[in-house]
């Protein structure tokens, strides 16, 4: 998920060979996955819930260009899905770490799936991770991002306002060093959720979690409270009882895809 854009081919292949979209009335979260990728799967319906209006204006042209009037777009926020839909899969991607009242709308999750319905979300960076500030900004001398090195791992928990600006000033400025903090610390599109409350909100959810993956960083993390060298979560959770046969067989199914994609990456 950490990369810049996000890998569809990639993540749609792990979500068919976990759910299996085909014949399947899907609902995404957060994103507008390309029609054409979709078509690989058959679904039988597609809708996206995104608050990004260019995306969905692209997703809804694709659509009708390859008609397909059962995949559609809608600029909605998650949280205020119609429970009366009903979906066999919702599938999110690069979504989570984005969503303000995330209670709220993996509750709406639960109550749009059908019984025995599951979902599927990759997403990160985790606030409390040491590339937990998500920093991306443009700038006169090209864009700054999260990998970039400008903030050292975890300083978004370690530093205030005010000691990140006297260590950042003297070499990007003032102006640079301005708006790296207010995108740190208050710019509204991140939710600055640490790991340990994406786990009471799951848990909180009535959801059942089949399979949880943490992605983590090599590096230890520091003595701050809610610092975790988590980076990453990948859930696949199901509306309904869960077994440890299905526990395992989902988890070998993800092995499987994960070795399929790393192999086609390489080649």
């Amino acid at each position: 998920m950490l990369p810049s854009s996000t890998p569809h081919k990639k993540y749609l292949t792990w979500g068919h060979r976990i759910l299996g979209f085909e014949g399947k009335d899907v609902l995404e979260i957060g994103g507008c996955s390309p029609v054409h990728e979709l078509l690989r799967f058959s679904p039988k319906s597609w809708l996206c819930v995104n608050l990004d209006g260019g995306a969905v204006d692209v997703f809804n042209r694709e659509a009708q260009q390859r008609h397909r009037p059962r995949f559609s777009a809608v600029v909605q926020d998650a949280a205020t899905i119609d429970p009366a839909r009903q979906f066999s899969v919702v599938y999110s991607i690069n979504a989570f770490e984005h969503i303000q009242d995330l209670r709220k709308t993996l509750s709406k999750i639960a109550q749009v799936l059908v019984p025995g319905g599951r979902f599927f979300t990759v997403f990160g960076p985790i606030w409390s991770a040491d590339i937990g500030h998500h920093l991306s900004i443009p700038t006169e001398s090209g864009a700054i991002g999260m990998f970039d090195g400008v903030l050292r791992p975890w300083e978004h928990l370690t530093s205030t306002p005010a000691e990140l600006r006297k260590r950042l000033e003297p070499k990007l400025g003032a102006d640079v060093s301005q708006r790296i903090i207010e995108y740190v610390f208050t710019y509204p599109d991140i939710n600055r959720l640490f790991e340990s409350d994406y786990m009471d909100i799951l848990g909180e959810s009535g959801l059942n979690p089949v399979l949880v993956i943490r992605r983590k960083s090599k590096q230890r993390a520091p003595a701050v409270a809610g610092a975790s060298r988590t980076r990453e979560f990948l859930w696949v959770l199901k509306k309904g009882q869960c077994s440890l046969g299905e526990r395992a067989y989902v988890a070998s199914q993800f092995a499987m895809a994960f070795a399929h994609t790393r192999f086609i990456e390489r080649l």
